[in-house]
Formats: C-alpha cells, sequence, structure tokens
C-alpha cells in the first residue's frame, strides 16, 4: 500500500462549503485506489447533522427556515424533508428519559408531579404522560395511545419500580385517570391536588369568566358610545342619548351580577391560598354560614360542594414541608414542548414521535434555568440534572443524549 496524492473535496456546512483535502491510498498487489472515510458513502457528514438537530432544538428553527438559510449560505439546494429525515436519524439514536435516569442516577426530592400532553400523529392524537421531580428533573416519559386508569398507573409504576424512584407524594391536576390510578395503587401515598387547577374549576363552576369578559366588552363599548355622543348634531341627538342610556343601565346590571361574583371568588381564592390549614378550615366555615345575594347562593352552594368533595386532597401540602401545592414544573415541560410542536404540527408515525420527544426531553433537562424565581432562585443558570445532583461529563447535550 502506498499514499496516491491528495484530492480536493468539498463539504457541505451550516455556514457554507468547506474545503477539505481526503488523503487517496493506492494497493500494491491489485493497484485498486481507496480513501479512508469516517462515514464512507455518506453525502452529510454527522457534525453536519449535528448542527442541524442543534439549530431546530435550541434555537426552534422549522426545516423550511433551516434549508432556505442553507440554501443562502451554501447555495446548496436541500429540501425541508431531507432537514426533516436528518434531524428523525439523530433522533433515533437518542436516550429515552428513562434510559438517561437508569443511568445517571440523579438524587430526587421524591415529590412526583405527573400530567399529560397531547400530540399529533397522523392526524390523531397521541398522548404522553410526564413525570417530573420537585428538583425539576424530568424521571420518565411514556406514551400512550389513550388516557385511562391502566394506563397511569404502567406509567406510574414504571418510575417507581424500575427507576427506584423515592416516592413520597404525588402532585396532579384534577385528571381522572391519573387520579383513579393514584387511589387504587398508591392509597398510602400523599396526594395533592393543584390548587390552580382547582381554582380555575371554582371559576367555572360559579359562570365566573363569562360575566368578567362580557363586562369587559360593555365597558368598550359604552365608553366608546358617550365618546361619539358629542360628535353627534341635529335629530340624532336624542336618539344617541336613548342608546346610550339603554346601554348603561343593561352594564349598570351586568356589573352587579359581576360584582357578587367577583366577592365569592375572592373568598374562594382566599380559602385556597391560605397559609395554613387551620386558616383554610376557618375561612370555609366563614364563606358557609355567610350571606350573600339571593343570585348568587346556588353557585356559592356548587363551590362549596366541590371543595367538600377534594378538600383533604387540596389541604395535603400543609402536612408535608416542601410538597409543591401546584403543577407548574410540568406545566412549564408542556408549554415548551408545546412551543415546539407549533412548527411541526404532526407526525406521520408514533415511532418517529417517540423518538423526537427523547431528543426533546433530553434537551430540556440539559438546558440551563434562565428565569426561576423565589425559592427557586438559586436553580439559575443550572440544568434540571444539576439540580438532582447529576455531573455530566460533557457540555455538549446532544453528545450526552445519543446512545453510544
Amino acid at each position: 500500500m502506498k499514499k496516491n496524492g491528495r484530492r480536493e473535496v468539498r463539504h457541505l456546512g451550516v455556514n457554507g462549503d468547506r474545503r477539505a483535502f481526503i488523503q487517496r491510498y493506492v494497493c500494491l498487489s491489485c493497484g485498486v485506489s481507496y480513501t479512508h472515510r469516517e462515514h464512507p458513502r455518506s453525502r452529510y457528514t454527522e457534525s453536519f447533522k449535528g448542527d442541524l438537530v442543534r439549530r431546530h432544538v435550541e434555537q426552534r428553527e422549522s426545516y423550511r427556515v433551516q434549508a432556505k438559510r442553507i440554501w443562502e449560505q451554501s447555495g446548496r439546494k436541500i429540501g425541508p424533508t431531507t432537514v426533516n429525515h436528518m434531524v428523525m436519524e439523530i433522533a433515533h439514536q437518542c436516550k429515552s428519559a428513562k434510559q438517561m435516569s437508569a443511568e445517571l442516577r440523579p438524587q430526587w426530592e421524591g415529590y412526583l408531579l405527573a400530567d399529560e400532553k397531547m400530540v399529533r400523529v397522523q392526524g390523531g392524537q397521541r398522548w404522553y404522560y410526564h413525570g417530573v421531580d420537585s428538583t425539576g428533573d424530568i424521571p420518565s416519559s411514556r406514551s400512550v395511545s389513550e388516557l385511562t386508569s391502566t394506563q397511569a398507573g404502567m406509567f406510574l409504576e414504571e418510575i417507581t419500580g424500575d427507576l427506584s424512584y423515592p416516592l413520597k407524594g404525588i402532585i396532579t391536576d384534577l385528571d381522572s385517570a391519573l387520579c383513579t390510578a393514584i387511589e387504587r395503587r398508591y392509597p398510602a401515598i400523599p396526594h395533592q391536588i393543584c390548587l390552580k387547577h382547582a381554582f380555575t374549576a371554582l371559576e367555572k363552576a360559579i359562570g365566573y369568566l363569562p360575566y368578567a369578559q362580557q363586562r369587559g366588552w360593555n365597558k368598550s363599548t359604552l365608553r366608546r358610545s358617550f365618546e361619539k355622543l358629542r360628535e353627534t348634531r341635529g335629530i340624532w341627538v336624542e336618539k344617541s342619548r336613548d342608546t346610550f342610556m339603554e346601554a348603561y343601565r343593561a352594564q349598570k346590571t351586568l356589573a352587579g351580577r359581576h360584582e357578587q361574583l367577583r366577592t365569592l371568588r375572592d373568598a374562594l381564592h382566599t380559602i385556597l391560598f391560605s397559609t395554613t390549614r387551620d386558616l383554610a378550615e376557618k375561612r370555609r366555615k366563614e364563606l358557609r354560614r355567610r350571606r350573600l345575594s339571593r343570585s348568587v347562593t346556588a353557585e356559592k352552594h356548587r363551590a362549596l360542594r366541590f371543595l367538600d368533595r377534594y378538600w383533604e386532597k387540596l389541604m395535603t401540602y400543609h402536612a408535608h414541608e416542601g410538597m409543591p401545592r401546584t403543577t407548574n414544573m410540568v406545566e412549564n415541560v408542556n408549554k415548551q414542548i408545546e412551543r415546539r410542536m407549533k412548527s411541526l404540527e404532526g407526525f406521520w408515525s408514533g415511532v418517529n414521535a417517540d423518538a423526537y420527544m427523547n431528543l426533546l426531553i433530553a434537551y430540556l433537562r440539559q438546558k440551563p434555568y434562565t428565569d426561576c424565581r423565589g425559592q427557586r432562585k438559586v436553580c439559575n443558570g443550572k440544568s434540571r440534572l444539576a439540580c438532582a445532583g447529576v455531573k455530566l461529563g460533557s457540555s455538549d447535550w446532544l453528545q450526552n443524549a445519543i446512545s453510544k
């Protein structure tokens, strides 16, 4: 074997073409020349695919935008579908959240926040159960075709059994499948219902939101009608005045109803977000004895029935120090997934959806916090895994996520 000179080739990079030289060799016995490449017969290098994945996930660039920028920078035509195939090729090599947890063994606090997220697959729905520890880390994620208590129970057992999760308590919204699975499989584990979801359900029960929206619209309309009165001339003055007074009387009636509902809503808010359970009990008894207008009596009893039904699960966090009272952490994960799905719209297969979800969760677990407030302000600059006590060997999140 001997060297047979070098041949110049042009590689496609994210910032344009770059020149490189490939050494050719000749076999002394048969005279055939060949090259030695890291990725033979590959049109695009692995580093180029990795750069596309990083830009797609970190900067939320769509496939079409990436293809357009490559054309502008290098003059090479590449379609959005080709970019999609390269991203999915890397995604299929990514570890799942469960595999990363089993490998890294984070130090979780034990309070599990669970919720679900819907993704479009072939025009249908595919659901993902996400579990988030109170440190912010994401121990596991599971895809299901439908939301049932059986699937929810399998998801919880996957975390507590396979990952040996130190379960101290569970925080969920009012999802019936999760609540039923917890009652059946973990009856002795403290279960907290998210206070924000509960307060939203109470607002819906008393019918507050429609009146608040309608009052806002009527106030704007009334203001515009009043400003037009001074511009009215001639025979239209009296008619405009009568129209304005009719709108004013309607707004006054609506304002009275809205004020009564707002008083009831404020009382419910003070009950749910009381600093102690004893104070919450005292305020609930006061609301039960309090006389409100006849027009909101039915709404008051409806709200009290809701509180009586979920009272123990709404007050669980008072007895367990460090237990979150809302599902904000897992809702934040779902919000970031939703941002990414807006440009994708959906997937062609469930396998691709699972691979992409693994890639996205691996990025979220290693992405540093930037806007934590309150007691979690110390987490700014740290990733979810770092908050759970994991020290990664590389600062490249994609390299840490790819299976060796």
